[in-house]
């Protein structure tokens, strides 16, 4: 499995959650040092002089850029000048699998905002939220933030995100490119687990922590996208497309399918059907 195939495997299952996020000009006494955080932070610089450290790296940050303080790394921060940051920051969590995201991934600490209304926008948006008493409130909030780190990693090169665990995550893609490679056939739990040498209920909460789902729902979740991209693609039958992702029950096969999209084999073939012939006329 490629590197940005496993990483977009990360980010799908990706939950995060909003703490705080505010807007303001930080004072001449805004200081702290060597100081570990259990929450992450953004910081998008929008005017002034400051010096930041994340982990043994340092910073003098300009307006325009956004700035990533992972959970879990040791940071400093302070004023240097009588013009200390004007910024809007937030403080949140992000995990995969109830595993802190940054324990596994590596991103880069500082990006330069290419289109800074965009990034306005969005802060602003989850700060009006984030004061609301609305009911909906806190989940708009959220999901601003979700939008906030997607246009964070759209801005880097894919190539400077890393992996924190190299080995783990060396066996993690060889078993889910065999995974796809046999997509077809009937694997189960105690078989993957012996291919990564590990103990059937071990294997289960690594699996878990890793993708943030249980290992059978991954593969029935892989077996349905290979129907869907069948069903798209091909004329074969239901029931020989069942048969060919090893769903000895074509009646199974239509739960499963309609439970991960909605619709049945024959009402998604159908949209896709009107879709495609939609798209080219």
């Amino acid at each position: 499995m490629d590197h940005q195939t496993l990483l977009t495997t990360y980010l799908s299952n990706l939950q995060v959650d909003l703490f705080m996020v505010n807007y303001n000009r930080c004072g001449p006494d805004w200081r702290d040092l060597d100081y570990t955080p259990d929450y992450s932070k953004l910081y998008w610089i929008c005017e002034g002089e400051g010096w930041l450290k994340i982990g043994d790296q340092e910073y003098y940050p300009k307006p325009g850029q956004l700035f990533l303080m992972p959970e879990g790394v040791q940071q400093s921060y302070s004023s240097i000048s009588d013009q200390p940051f004007l910024k809007y920051w937030c403080h949140f969590s992000a995990k995969v699998g109830g595993i802190n995201l940054f324990e596994i991934l590596q991103f880069p600490h500082m990006v330069h905002v290419s289109q800074p209304e965009i990034f306005q926008d969005i802060f602003n948006s989850m700060l009006t939220y984030a004061n609301s008493n609305e009911v909906y409130a806190h989940l708009m909030a959220r999901s601003k933030l979700t939008e906030l780190l997607s246009h964070y990693i759209k801005n880097l090169d894919m190539n400077q995100i890393t992996y924190v665990n190299v080995p783990v995550v060396e066996k993690l893609s060889t078993l889910l490119t065999y995974i796809d490679a046999h997509i077809e056939e009937n694997m189960s739990v105690p078989y993957l687990a012996q291919m990564l040498h590990m103990h059937p209920n071990y294997f289960i909460r690594f699996f878990k922590q890793q993708m943030g789902m249980p290992p059978i729902q991954y593969l029935t979740s892989r077996k349905i996208d290979k129907a869907k991209e069948m069903l798209s693609h091909t004329s074969l039958a239901m029931t020989q497309i069942a048969d060919h992702l090893g769903f000895n029950d074509s009646y199974y096969f239509s739960r499963q399918f309609k439970k991960h999209t909605g619709l049945n084999p024959t009402e998604y073939r159908k949209q896709m059907t009107v879709n495609f012939a939609t798209k080219n006329q």
